[in-house]
């Protein structure tokens, strides 16, 4: 076994343009500034975000911190700046390092008690994919040990996803402070030009160089800790870096973790903690400036995904609505024509994981041009904002009292709500799948009541699909069945003429 440096030896095999190719880390950055990787192999769905936001923090702190300002050109350029972060010390790129007590390995910090026994280390993860965040209820969900011969890639995407993004996982076991609880999750929200990971890259390098200087709220040192893993750490409450001594961009190290090297293998040691890592105050609830995580400014924290996902209902709060957006939000010089946004989030509980929640959303020229236009986005987000209401309108006023008319087959009783919810929530999805098309269409309309009407026509299909499906499949008794079938069908026509209007006919867009 080599001494598995990230800077000099090409553990990663990559997908560029143009072929399959080993990489370095410094060569990986060089490519990613130029855009031509287009994927990571061994990279699994729920370490994309991890891994991109690692690699993203890194280049801002090198340009910033080790480069003057100034993207390397090459990767030798990338290399010797990777290595001013850390003071020269290559063992702090390195994935197996002996010298537990004094040196850092690298997303792995020195140990001071002297050796791993002495600190109560435990080597009990036997593979990679056993040591980042993916918790499943059960082994059928996705294959709890299912890498039987890992590679360093392996083990280096798993490290950097346990490191930058779990949450508390019971007593010892602290998480990151970049979430607003030790059960939360850290969001991820974006805009790009175009979608491969090296066009994302270079937008966001931009704006995390661009904005550095100003972060101010929570930082006050001009030369704070970058590399949280290049510091000793004993576990101790005392022992934790204070916020406000790092770097805005500071990439964490949430857990006591150490390589060793057993028979040509990678074998994996953890220790718990006191307390976590870094020293902030649980009032800041996961406000600490991260370029890519809403703020909720009613509550005073950040936003924690529930396993419902990126609805429309939430993006449209985040976009237009309560949320502060990130950074990676607002439009920046440079930006030209349409883009897409990006949302992510691998949504965590109690012991288990809730989905990985990954959504695109396009943005046409002319709407993204409204974006620097406060008084443009607040009407867009008022015309939003009632059309959520109305599909809101539509599923409880008109759907449930016609389907639940259907299920009572004509009878004056009681119906299980939980037994309408099945088409209310086909409604609901078929909305989520076109909330955004027709709502940008509104604004690049000449006519905005034409505009209007094309929604509430669009509503009214899908509600008349919904209830055709539910008086197709609903098993009703043939001797109340044309009862039933009236009694629904009148609650529906009138209900949703009340709330859409007779003449909402228009065809759709």
């Amino acid at each position: 076994m080599s001494d598995l440096s990230l800077l000099n030896d090409e553990l990663f095999r990559v997908q560029t343009r143009d072929h399959m190719a080993q990489m370095t880390l410094p060569a990986i950055l060089r490519a990613l500034s130029r855009d031509v990787i287009l994927s990571f192999n061994a990279l699994q769905p729920h370490q994309e975000q991890a891994w991109y936001s690692f690699l993203v923090q890194l280049a801002a702190m090198t340009v910033v911190r080790a480069n003057d300002g100034t993207t390397p050109d090459t990767a030798e350029e990338w290399r010797g700046a990777l290595l001013s972060l850390t003071d020269g010390n290559e063992n702090a790129w390195r994935l197996v390092v002996p010298d537990v007590e004094k040196e850092p390995a690298f997303l792995q910090p020195p140990v001071p008690e002297g050796s791993l026994d002495d600190a109560n280390f435990k080597s009990d993860i036997p593979s990679p994919s056993n040591l980042d965040v993916l918790v499943t209820s059960k082994n059928h969900d996705v294959k709890q040990r299912r890498i039987s011969y890992p590679e360093p890639a392996h083990w280096i995407y798993a490290l950097v996803t346990l490191q930058t993004m779990e949450g508390y996982m019971g007593r010892g076991n602290y998480g990151i402070v970049r979430i607003n609880s030790g059960y939360g999750s850290r969001p991820f929200l974006g805009l790009s030009p175009e979608l491969s990971f090296g066009a994302r890259f270079c937008r966001d390098l931009d704006v995390l160089i661009n904005q550095h200087d100003d972060l101010t709220t929570l930082y006050d040192v001009e030369d704070g800790h970058t590399l949280i893993w290049t510091v000793p750490w004993n576990g101790e409450k005392s022992s934790a870096l204070p916020l406000r001594k790092c770097d805005p961009y500071f990439i964490e190290a949430c857990r006591r973790i150490r390589f060793i090297e057993e028979g040509g293998d990678i074998v994996c040691w953890r220790a718990t903690s006191k307390g976590q890592r870094i020293d902030a105050p649980s009032s800041l609830n996961g406000r600490t400036e991260d370029p890519w995580t809403p703020i909720d400014s009613e509550g005073e924290k950040s936003l924690t995904l529930s396993g419902e996902g990126f609805t429309y209902e939430k993006l449209q709060e985040i976009v237009f609505g309560k949320y502060v957006r990130p950074a990676s939000l607002e439009r920046q010089n440079g930006d030209d024509g349409a883009m897409y946004l990006t949302a992510r989030a691998m949504v965590r509980g109690q012991g288990k994981t809730e989905g990985l929640h990954h959504r695109i959303i396009p943005i046409p020229e002319k709407v993204y041009g409204l974006f620097p236009d406060k008084e443009a986005m607040d009407e867009l987000a008022d015309r939003a904002k009632q059309r959520v209401k109305l599909v809101s309108k539509v599923e409880s006023n008109v759907l449930r009292p016609a389907v639940a008319a259907l299920l009572s087959a004509g009878k004056d009783e009681d119906v299980d709500w939980e037994q309408v919810q099945p088409w209310i929530d086909a409604f609901d999805d078929a909305v989520d799948d076109h909330f955004f098309d027709y709502l940008w269409a509104s604004v690049e309309a000449e006519d905005e009541a034409e505009a209007e009407d094309k929604w509430e026509a669009f509503l009214r299909d899908e509600a008349e699909q919904q209830f055709d499906e539910a008086q197709d499949s609903v098993p009703l008794p043939d001797i109340r069945r044309w009862e039933a079938l009236s009694a629904a069908r009148s609650v529906f026509h009138s209900r949703i003429d009340d709330v859409l209007g007779s003449t909402a006919n228009a065809p759709a867009a």
